[in-house]
């Protein structure tokens, strides 16, 4: 038995719209959290590049073990 659900589209001036925030917009609207300060100095300092922040060879860089995006260690 198969059920169709049509669902109710909202007219366009109810649609909310989701804006996604990049780690320097998202420090900004929290200036306390440390973490966010962080992720925010690594991508400022990578060009925008998330890719670019999982790559940072910049060893002498304090934040170098704290930089966001690493892949997780088993």
């Amino acid at each position: 038995m198969t059920v169709n659900l049509k669902l109710k589209q909202q007219p366009e001036e109810n649609r909310q719209t989701i804006k996604l925030l990049d780690p320097i917009e998202k420090a900004q609207q929290n200036p306390k959290s440390l973490r966010r300060a962080i992720n925010a100095y690594c991508y400022d300092c990578c060009c925008e590049q998330k890719s670019e922040v999982r790559l940072c060879s910049a060893y002498n860089c304090p934040f170098y073990h704290l930089r966001p995006w690493q892949p997780k260690e088993i």
